[in-house]
Order: structure tokens, then C-alpha cells, then sequence
């Protein structure tokens, strides 16, 4: 593995300063002030070498624009589909009983994403 440059340093430690699960657009405003010369395609590619490097998630969701995840750790979340929050909870778990062999398949990874409505959406 490459050593991260500073652009990719700077890409990865804004993700894991932020809970909100950006898109690209969003970590590129984010760091554009604070380095010289990075456009858009290093904040994309570096964001993909992140991922490909297994230091940030790309998330499975039902969005306009792939987000990314820092947070690494097993967890699950919840999606607002009136405000679009995304919401890291612990892992939600299938049942124990789920006999994937049975099925033909093997799972490396089950991911869960529970789309509903958040307690401040449902207050106003």
C-alpha cells in the first residue's frame, strides 16, 4: 500500500471529524479551504482509495450521491426519508437462525439500513 499523501491524510481526517456521512461534494467543500490546488476528481479518487484500502466505508444507500463512513466499527443505520439524516446505531442483527447455507449463499458482510422518519421530522 502506497503511504497516504497529504491530500488523502486531509480527506481521511475530515471524514473522522464528521458524523453526517458526506458525499464527495461535501468533503470537497469542506476541505478545499484547507489545501492548496485539490479539485474535485483528488477529493473523488482519494475518497475511493480510502475505501479500495479498506479506511472508510462507501455506504449502500438509496441516495442521489454515494456517501462515505469513517466510523468503522459494526454498526447499522437509520435514514430519514423526509430530511435525509442518516443515523449510525448499534448493529442491528439478523436472527441467529438464518441458515445461509441452506440458502446456496455464504455472507461476508450484511449491512442494514432501516429507512423510516427521525423524532425531529415526526415533531414538526
Amino acid at each position: 500500500m502506497k503511504a497516504l499523501t497529504r491530500h488523502r491524510e486531509l480527506i481521511l481526517q475530515d471524514l473522522k471529524e464528521r458524523h453526517d456521512h458526506p458525499t464527495a461534494k461535501m468533503v470537497f467543500e469542506s476541505v478545499r479551504d484547507k489545501a492548496d490546488k485539490i479539485s474535485f476528481a483528488t477529493v473523488y479518487n482519494s475518497l475511493e482509495y480510502l475505501v479500495e484500502h479498506k479506511m472508510v466505508n462507501k455506504l449502500n444507500i438509496e441516495s442521489e450521491s454515494v456517501r462515505y463512513d469513517a466510523f468503522l466499527d459494526d454498526h447499522s443505520h437509520l435514514i430519514c426519508q423526509s430530511c435525509g439524516t442518516i443515523l449510525d446505531v448499534p448493529a442491528l442483527k439478523l436472527s441467529e437462525t438464518t441458515d445461509w447455507k441452506a440458502m446456496g449463499f455464504v455472507a461476508d458482510h450484511i449491512d442494514i439500513v432501516v429507512g423510516g422518519t427521525c423524532s425531529n421530522c415526526l415533531s414538526h
